[in-house]
């Protein structure tokens, strides 16, 4: 660990990381949980506004920290909440993540209370800072059936004097949902010239993965694609492996259907794993229902999702039972929290981290740089 603080902060910061190394209540320390031993040289003091020059000259005095593969390293900086929101671009949050993403070094950001009382939090915090840096943190007990692996597609605008840019991006993980690597478009583009940068996004992230002859691959995607976009990202996939079997599976979370469960024992809500078919290619999943496990996932809302295969048999439609195990199952594999479930399965909400992450850093300096040593890592939880 980089521990970097003001210097009111330092007991805090060294507080913070002995507490990751023990544990507490529950928590049993990053060694016994995690198999990752914690150990920092020094605790390095500056104000904030000293931050980023502090890891420039820690760049410059140890250049075999930049782009390191085995990503044995990682800063942990503080940020004051109370001087800088969340929406302001020039914060040290987003400036300090900027300089050390494109250096291949993953960063952890900490803020005053997490410094001054780090109960029930250092479990969490624990967990991101280990997942960054190449730690399976879990994974699923069995294979999921009919697929190889599943790509979560997304992109993001950017408008500059009334000219839309796109950067798009993948995320893929395999068959047990470990996270495979992250793949991006090198710049940004124009509308128009989205379909074909596509095509080379999704053609570039497949030659990456070890695909047998003839893959089941499961492209999941939040914002709607066009016919046209589909049979764009068909082609580079049918490029690099013919005889696929490619499924596109829209998740969309921005219809107002509603469904209830009137029943004297329910609580109003379809529990969570019961999904309505509304179509033979469509159906209603419900992710925050009611579940024995945690109680609390927020107000019940079905995901609609929408489902075409290729190639396409009309005697025999798309599985959308197959399809729904998928995604309740994806729905517990994020590794951003200790709190397993989400609302969504992981291939869309990682790609939205991403695409946020991209946005802020493409409106701050105008581009979007990630050393290649991270794509293998969820450097954005």
């Amino acid at each position: 660990l980089i521990p970097i603080c003001t210097p009111d902060l330092q007991e805090g910061m060294l507080n913070l990381i002995e507490r990751l190394k023990q544990g507490e209540y529950k928590f049993r320390g990053t060694e016994r949980t995690f198999k990752t031993k914690l150990i920092y040289n020094r605790i390095i003091t500056s104000s904030v506004e000293g931050f980023q020059s502090k890891c420039w000259q820690l760049l410059e005095k140890n250049p075999n920290w930049i782009g390191n593969n085995d990503l044995s390293r990682l800063f942990i900086v503080y940020v004051p909440e109370d001087r800088f929101p969340i929406t302001d671009l020039n914060s040290p949050y987003y400036t300090i993540k900027e300089l050390l993403l494109s250096k291949g070094i993953p960063v952890q950001m900490v803020d005053t209370p997490i410094l001054k009382n780090p109960d029930w939090k250092d479990f969490n915090l624990a967990l991101n800072i280990t997942a960054k840096c190449g730690v399976i943190p879990w994974v699923l007990p069995d294979e999921l059936p009919d697929a190889h692996f599943f790509v979560g597609l997304s992109y993001t605008q950017h408008r500059n004097r009334d000219v839309s840019h796109l950067m798009g991006f993948a995320n893929v993980f395999n068959q047990y949902g470990r996270w495979e690597l992250y793949q991006g478009n090198a710049n940004t583009f124009d509308y128009y010239e989205r379909r074909e940068n596509f095509k080379k996004l999704v053609r570039s992230t497949l030659k990456r993965l070890d695909l047998p002859d003839s893959p089941s691959i499961h492209f999941h995607y939040s914002a709607k694609f066009s016919k046209d976009d589909r049979a764009a990202i068909l082609e580079a996939a049918k490029s690099v492996r013919p005889n696929g079997k490619y499924t596109f599976v829209w998740i969309n979370n921005s219809h107002i259907v509603r469904f209830y469960d009137p029943s004297p024992q329910a609580d109003g809500s379809l529990h969570r794993g019961a999904y309505v078919i509304g179509s033979p290619n469509q159906f209603y999943l419900s992710t925050t229902g009611y579940n024995t496990y945690q109680k609390a996932l927020g107000t019940p809302h079905f995901l609609e999702v929408n489902v075409w295969e290729e190639p396409y048999d009309h005697s025999n439609p798309p599985d959308l039972k197959v399809i729904a195990k998928h995604l309740i199952y994806l729905t517990k594999l994020n590794w951003a929290s200790t709190r397993s479930f989400c609302g969504t399965p992981i291939t869309i909400k990682y790609a939205r981290d991403i695409a946020r992450f991209a946005s802020a850093f493409i409106e701050r300096s105008g581009k979007f740089e990630l050393h290649e040593v991270l794509e293998k890592t969820p450097w954005f939880i």
